[in-house]
């Protein structure tokens, strides 16, 4: 007789099952085996129910009209869950400023995410909510607090690549009354090519940001990022680089940005 699971079960399964594999190196019991391929596809899409934790270094040598540098790390956690029977997707982006232009260092502010997911024969699109919460230190916060929402969709129907988009929002309504006011639309571009044996190709990091606060684009930055999906530790990673050029040709917006660092993916049960 099969028996149900329910969430909370494979909640603790995963848990336990994640433990046990990366304490004494076991595959983890009960997951599902996607291919090198399949998991490096569903790593550079948002949309995708797949758990992943990534550690990057970001640092941007130049900005535009100063000689000015940066770096800063960057912690990031996606984490997919079942809600009223629907696939949701959180995701906490968490970055620490090791060196800025102004000398500060320290937390940045916290950016967060709950995608809702929705299946479609071409692949999947998704509808939530973006936040902002300040929790930089001075200096590196925006000092206020934000929200807005979000939305998405992925085509997947080539398994050679996908292409979509996916839009954040951050409007603020609440924080420090002497801060400038957030606004902000993020318009993030996918789009990957899988190169075969876990190898892929995708804009990574691209973004086309709007300040509606100044009524105009605040960057338009396009990347090309290079990942490949390994085997380490009975686990696998996502180990990947990635160059960004921002075409917003403003003072004091980086003008390149190189990132590099690893994700750990942890398919569905």
């Amino acid at each position: 007789m099969s028996q149900t699971r329910t969430p909370a079960t494979s909640l603790r399964t995963l848990v336990l099952s994640a433990w046990l594999g990366s304490t004494i190196g076991l595959p983890a019991v009960g997951w599902a085996q996607p291919s090198a391929d399949e998991l490096a596809a569903q790593a550079t899409d948002p949309t995708a129910s797949l758990m992943s934790f990534q550690f990057y270094d970001w640092y941007t040598p130049t900005y535009h009209g100063t000689d000015d540098s940066s770096n800063q790390l960057v912690f990031r956690a996606a984490i997919p869950f079942d809600m009223l029977g629907l696939p949701n997707i959180f995701r906490v982006t968490l970055p620490y400023v090791t060196s800025s232009p102004t000398g500060e260092s320290g937390l940045g502010d916290t950016q967060v995410f709950n995608l809702t997911v929705f299946g479609a024969p071409w692949g999947r699109w998704g509808a939530g909510i973006s936040g902002s919460v300040p929790t930089g230190h001075d200096g590196l916060s925006s000092e206020k607090w934000a929200l807005g929402p979000a939305i998405g969709f992925v085509n997947a129907s080539n398994k050679g690549y996908n292409f979509g988009l996916f839009a954040q929002t951050f409007f603020s309504f609440a924080g420090d009354d002497s801060a400038p006011d957030v606004g902000i639309v993020n318009l993030q571009p996918i789009l990957s090519y899988q190169l075969g044996g876990g190898r892929s190709l995708s804009l990574g990091n691209s973004a086309l940001v709007y300040d509606t606060t100044k009524s105009r684009w605040a960057s338009l930055t396009l990347g090309v990022n290079y990942g490949q999906v390994v085997s380490l530790w009975g686990q696998k990673w996502r180990p990947n680089v990635e160059v960004d050029y921002d075409f917003q040709d403003r003072t004091g917006n980086p003008k390149v940005t190189l990132r590099a660092g690893f994700a750990l993916l942890l398919p569905s049960l």
